[in-house]
Order: structure tokens, then sequence, then C-alpha cells
């Protein structure tokens, strides 16, 4: 049930690659600059790996929702 931060920043940056494709569509959609929208999406992503990564690890912390199956029975974590 635990995760490596190494996973856990792994996981962030494979959503980010999705998140900053949509945002260079979304913004280059509406200002219609190629350049302005991959400089808005870069910086955007950046940040949002760093919050991701945080959030990920707050609720490694959180046992909430976790759970072990020992013996083939569901044990809280």
């Amino acid at each position: 049930m635990a995760s490596t931060c190494a996973r856990s920043f792994v996981k962030g940056v494979s959503w980010e690659i999705i998140a900053f494709l949509l945002t260079v569509g979304a913004v280059y959609a509406i200002y219609g600059n190629i350049v302005l929208s991959i400089q808005f999406s870069f910086v955007l992503t950046i940040i949002k790996i760093g919050f991701f990564f945080a959030h990920e690890r707050v609720w490694k912390k959180i046992k909430w929702g976790k759970y072990h199956i020992v013996k083939g029975k569901r044990v809280k974590g």
C-alpha cells in the first residue's frame, strides 16, 4: 500500500503532460498565439506538478479509504 516519492512524482508528470497539451490548446483557442500558449502552459505545468506532488504526499498519510488484504479479507489500513 505504500508508494515512493518517485512514484508520486512520475504520476504527477504523466498527468501534467496531458494537462499541458490541453492547456496549450485552450490558450491558443482563446488568444491565437502559440508562443504565448506554450509559455503560459509551461509555467502553469511546473507549478501544478509541485502542488500535485505535495497533495499526493499528504494524502499518502491519510488512512481513510485504505485497506489491506489479509488472508482474503479486507483489513483497515
